[in-house]
């Protein structure tokens, strides 16, 4: 969702980034959203979508975002648990583990992911 924002692909993606940023939402994600983020940017920029300067401001962007992060050793066995029950990658189940552990929506543009969330919202 945050690189969708960022590409302004999805107005509804936009709009959850304002409402996090004016900290009139919650956001909350596995520390491993950095790394993921850092890895779609790196794909467009080697796919000249975008320039090497966009994808870092685009990167500097997110970790800017006031996100309260969990820590992925902490979330391990439940992402495990999640993984073989829904059948998505143990990376994927840490986002559904955690927001059920915090009884969040999961906010994402993951068809898959949505559909094995105990609540998701799609972003397309």
């Amino acid at each position: 969702m945050i690189v969708r924002a960022a590409l302004d692909e999805s107005e509804r993606a936009l709009e959850w980034i304002r409402a996090v940023e004016e900290e009139q939402t919650e956001g909350i994600a596995p520390d491993l959203i950095w790394l993921e983020v850092g890895n779609a940017f790196a794909g467009y920029v080697r796919s000249g979508i975008v320039s090497l300067e966009q994808g870092r401001q685009a990167v500097a962007a997110a970790l800017r975002l006031p996100l309260r992060t969990a820590a992925v050793g902490e979330l391990a066995p439940a992402s495990f648990a999640v993984a073989l029950d829904r059948g998505l990658s143990v990376y994927d189940a840490c986002y559904a583990a955690l927001a059920e552990a915090e009884d969040a929506l999961l906010v994402t543009a993951d068809r898959q992911l949505a559909q094995a969330a105990v609540r998701a919202e799609l972003i397309a």
